[in-house]
C-alpha cells in the first residue's frame, strides 16, 4: 500500500505538464512574485515586502492550506532557510542563522503581535502553539536580528503568526483529517456580522495523535491528546477607530521520552512521561487613525502557561502592554513606542532542578523609535533607530540599527543594515541547578581501579547570577529583482557575538583525596562511600564569542497562471571561540547547507497539487543528510466540500532529524513517512 502510495504521490510531481482549464481559486501570485505583500513585522507598520530592508519570507494562507500542513512546526517547514528539525511525532527544534535546540531557539514567536518568549528555557513550547491553520492570514519570518523593534531575545529572526480580521472568516468551516499518524484531528469554526459595525467568530480543536513506530532508546510514547477552544472579535465604531478582542485556551496531554539522573547511579537514564499543559492567551488591540499622516495603537495581552512533568513543575503568567504610534513630518517617516511586561514565574523543585533564590516577577520596560528619511526620492531610503529595554535580571540593554534601502530600478533593489541585539540570560541560565550526566572518576583524575573510575560523581550544571547579557553585532547585505515570471531574493550576514554563555567545569579535585588515601589502603567499599559525598559542579560563564555567517536564496517563478514554484539553498557557520576549559551550552563548530525546492500545481478541473522537497545536511545535529517530501492533493469536489490527500517525509525512510543526545532531558524518535486524508467544508 505504501509502495503504491509512493508511485501515485510521485506522478503528481509531473503534473505541470497538463494542462489547466478550471482550477482551484487562484493565489494572488502576482504580489507574490512581485514581493507586493504588505508585512508588518519587519517595521511595525504596514510596508511592501520588496521595500522591506530585512530578509523577509511571507508564508501566505493559500500555500500554508494547500500543502496539507496541521501544525505550525509543519507549517514552517515550508519556509526556507529555516532550521525545522522533528523530534518526535510533537516535539519540534526551529530556529534560523543558528541552531536549533529543543529548549532554546534565540528567536522571537508572535502571534499578531503577543510573545510567546518563556523566560525560563528561552524556548517556545511548539508542540501547544495551537493556532487554526484555516484562519492565518500570513506568517511573517524574518531571518535575522529583530531586537531594535521587537526588544529583547530576538536575536536570529522573528516569526509573527498573522491570523484574518473576522470579516473574512464569515460562515461554518469544518474540517476532519486522519491517517497512520493521527487518529483524528477536528476543526470547527463559525463566524458571523455584529450589526454592520463589526464580526466575529468561534472556532473549537481536537486532536489524538498517535506514537511514532520506531524509538532511540525506549519504547516511543509520543500520542497527542489536545483540545482547543478560541473566539475573536473586531469592531470599527467608525473610520477612525477599530477594536480587536480574542483568547483561545488550549489543554494537552503529550507523551515524551525524557532522560535524566534519579538514583545513585548518578547515570541520565532514559524514561517516559506525560506532558500534561494549559495554554491560555487573551489580547485586545485598539487601533485609531488619528488623520491621513498619522496612526496609533494600544495592545494589552496576557498569556498563561502551565506545565507538569517529571523534570518540571511549572506555571508562568505574563502581562505585555504596548504604545505605537506612526506619522510622517515631510520627508519623515517616524515610529515610536513604549512597553511594559511583567512575567510570573512558579515552578516546583524536583529531584533534576533547583533554583537559588525566588523570582516570583520580572518586570521589563521600555522605548524604541524609528525614523525613515528618502535621501533621494523613491530610490534611496535610509532606516535608523533604537530600543532601550531594562530587565531585572541585567538592567537597561540598548538595541541599535541603521539600514540603506536603495531601489535602483522598479524591479531592483539593494540593502544593507547593522544591527545590535542583546539576548538576556534565561532563568536556568541565571538562576537554577540541575543535575547532569555524571561524570566518572577516570574522566577527572583516574586511579587505575576499574570500579573507582567507572564511578559516576553527582554533577550539577549551575546558574550564575553574574552571568552578561549575550550582545550580537549583525552586518546583512541584500539583493531583489522582480521580473514578469520570475523573481529572486538573496541575503548575506556576519554576526559576531560576545559575551556567550559556555560551561566551565569546575570539579574541585581536593575533595577526592579523602577517596583516594582510602583507596590507598586497600578500602575500596569506603573509598567508594567517601566517593558517594563529593560534587561536581558545571558552571554557566559568559566568556565566549560565537561567529555566525551564511547566506539564503530564494528563487521564485511562475512560468503560466496554474504552476509556480521555488527553489533555495541556504549555507551557515557556526563558530565559537571560548576558553579551553569551557564548552558550549547550546550546538557546537558545525556547518548546516539547506536544499529547498517548492511547487504549486493547478491541473484538470478543481484540482492542485502542492510539494516541497528538502535536503538538510548539517553536523550540528549529529544526524546523516536527508531528503524529504511532503506533498498534497486537494480536490474541490464543489463549492462546498473538499478532499485532501497528503505524504509527508516521504523519500527519506526512518531517519532521525535530531540526535543531539547530550541534550538534557530530550530523546528523539526516529521520524517516519505519513499519510493523511481531509475532508474539509465551508458554507
Amino acid at each position: 500500500m505504501k509502495i503504491l502510495s509512493k508511485l501515485v504521490c510521485s506522478l503528481f510531481v509531473i503534473s505541470p505538464l497538463v494542462s489547466a482549464e478550471d482550477t482551484l481559486p487562484d493565489l494572488d501570485l502576482d504580489a507574490l512574485m512581485a514581493m507586493d505583500v504588505q508585512v508588518t513585522s519587519a517595521m511595525k507598520r504596514a510596508q511592501s515586502a520588496f521595500e522591506t530592508a530585512s530578509s523577509i519570507y511571507v508564508l501566505t494562507n493559500e500555500q500554508i492550506v494547500r500543502s496539507g500542513a496541521t501544525s505550525i512546526p509543519e507549517a514552517l517547514k515550508m519556509v526556507p532557510g529555516l532550521a525545522v528539525r522533528q523530534l518526535d511525532n510533537n516535539q519540534w527544534a526551529i530556529s534560523a542563522r543558528g541552531v536549533a535546540s529543543r529548549f532554546s531557539s534565540k528567536m522571537l514567536v508572535m502571534v499578531d503581535g503577543q510573545s510567546f518568549y518563556t523566560p525560563k528555557f528561552a524556548a517556545v513550547y511548539w508542540e501547544t502553539l495551537n493556532v487554526p491553520l484555516y484562519d492565518i492570514e500570513r506568517i511573517e519570518v524574518i531571518r535575522g536580528q529583530g531586537g531594535q523593534l521587537w526588544g529583547t531575545n530576538a536575536n536570529n529572526g522573528v516569526i509573527n503568526i498573522i491570523t484574518k480580521n473576522s470579516i473574512d472568516s464569515r460562515g461554518l468551516h469544518a474540517d476532519i483529517s486522519a491517517g497512520d499518524q493521527i487518529n483524528f484531528d477536528a476543526n470547527l469554526r463559525y463566524g458571523g456580522d455584529i450589526s454592520n459595525k463589526g464580526s466575529y467568530r468561534i472556532h473549537g480543536h481536537v486532536r489524538d495523535g498517535n506514537r511514532s513506530s520506531k524509538g532511540i532508546e525506549v519504547a516511543p510514547v509520543d500520542t497527542t491528546e489536545q483540545h482547543s477552544f478560541g473566539a475573536r472579535m473586531d469592531l470599527t465604531p467608525s473610520d477612525e477607530w477599530s477594536v480587536m478582542i480574542q483568547g483561545n485556551l488550549t489543554e494537552s496531554d503529550l507523551g515524551q521520552n525524557y532522560r535524566g539522573v534519579l538514583d545513585e547511579t548518578n547515570a541520565n537514564i532514559a524514561r517516559s512521561g506525560i506532558l500534561e499543559r494549559t495554554d491560555a492567551r487573551f489580547m485586545a488591540r485598539v487601533e485609531n487613525r488619528i488623520s491621513a499622516d498619522a496612526n496609533q495603537m494600544l495592545q494589552a495581552s496576557w498569556l498563561k502557561q502551565s506545565g507538569t512533568q517529571a523534570f518540571l513543575q511549572e506555571e508562568y503568567e505574563a502581562l505585555d502592554l504596548d504604545y505605537q504610534m506612526n506619522f510622517l513630518v515631510d520627508d519623515w517617516q517616524i515610529d515610536w513606542g513604549v512597553n511594559y511586561r511583567k512575567n510570573v514565574v512558579e515552578f516546583d523543585e524536583s529531584v533534576f532542578l533547583t533554583s537559588d533564590r525566588e523570582y516570583d516577577a520580572l518586570e521589563q520596560y521600555g522605548a524604541f523609535i524609528q525614523a525613515q528619511v528618502a535621501l533621494i526620492p523613491d530610490e534611496l531610503s535610509l532606516i535608523f533607530g533604537a530600543k532601550s529595554e531594562h530587565n531585572e535580571l541585567t538592567g537597561w540593554e540598548t538595541q541599535p540599527l541603521a539600514r540603506m534601502m536603495w531601489t535602483f530600478s522598479e524591479q531592483q533593489a539593494l540593502w544593507t543594515s547593522i544591527s545590535q541585539t542583546v539576548r538576556i540570560p534565561t532563568l536556568i541560565e541565571f538562576n537554577d541547578n540541575f543535575a547532569v550526566q555524571g561524570r566518572r572518576i577516570g574522566e577527572v583524575m583516574p586511579t587505575g581501579v576499574p570500579l573507582i573510575d567507572a564511578y559516576r560523581v553527582k554533577t550539577f550544571l549551575n546558574g550564575n547570577d553574574a552571568v552578561k547579557p549575550e550582545t550580537s553585532l549583525s552586518y546583512e547585505l541584500g539583493y531583489r529583482i522582480s521580473k514578469a515570471q520570475w523573481a529572486l531574493d538573496v541575503s548575506a550576514y556576519h554576526t559576531l557575538a560576545e559575551d556567550v554563555a559556555v560551561i566551565r567545569s569546575d570539579p574541585n579535585l581536593e575533595q577526592f583525596i579523602p577517596a583516594l588515601a582510602l583507596l590507598q589502603l586497600g578500602m575500596v567499599n569506603e573509598a567508594v562511600q567517601a566517593l558517594s559525598e563529593t560534587r561536581i559542579d558545571f558552571n554557566v560563564v559568559s566568556e565566549a564569542e560565537l561567529m555566525t555567517e551564511g547566506v539564503d536564496i530564494v528563487l521564485s517563478w511562475q512560468p503560466t497562471d496554474y504552476f509556480s514554484g521555488e527553489l533555495g539553498y541556504s549555507y551557515n557557520t557556526f563558530e565559537y571561540d571560548m576558553p579551553d576549559d569551557t564548552f558550549p551550552a547550546i550546538g557546537f563548530d558545525s556547518t548546516s547547507r539547506q536544499l529547498f525546492a517548492k511547487a504549486d500545481v493547478d491541473f484538470l478541473e478543481h484540482h492542485n497539487v502542492f510539494a516541497t522537497v528538502r535536503v538538510e545536511n548539517s553536523d550540528a545535529y549529529q544526524t546523516d543528510t536527508f531528503t524529504a517530501m511532503d506533498i498534497a492533493w486537494n480536490w474541490q469536489l464543489n463549492s462546498v466540500w473538499k478532499l485532501s490527500l497528503t505524504g509527508k517525509n516521504l523519500f527519506a525512510g526512518s531517519h532521525v532529524e535530531y540526535g543531539n543526545t547530550s541534550e538534557t532531558y530530550t530523546i528523539a524518535n526516529f521520524i517516519d513517512e505519513s499519510y493523511t486524508i481531509k475532508i474539509t467544508a465551508d458554507f
